[in-house]
């Protein structure tokens, strides 16, 4: 199992909308959200998040699909930043 760290912009959707909405890449196993990012998420789960609001998310993916995974990830335009662990 491998780790991807990515920042993913939340700006306009509702609550976990923005990650939902995301087809995840083959050999996906799971994700844990960290925290909100330069903008604070203090909004009811009724209200969208603002313009600028991203969250930091743990991504985890079979060993042999993390290249392919990293690769997908960064094509995406919800996701504003890719790192991975050596």
């Amino acid at each position: 199992m491998k780790k991807i760290y990515l920042e993913l912009d939340v700006s306009g959707t509702l609550g976990d909308d923005a990650w939902n909405e995301i087809e995840q890449p083959k050999g996906f196993i799971s994700a844990d959200f960290q925290g909100t990012g330069d903008v604070a998420c203090d909004h009811t789960a009724k209200k969208k998040h603002s313009e600028g609001e991203w969250r930091e998310v743990l991504v985890r993916v079979e060993a042999p699909c993390f290249e392919e995974a990293v690769d997908y990830y960064k094509k995406n335009d919800r996701i504003l930043a890719v790192e991975t662990e050596d």
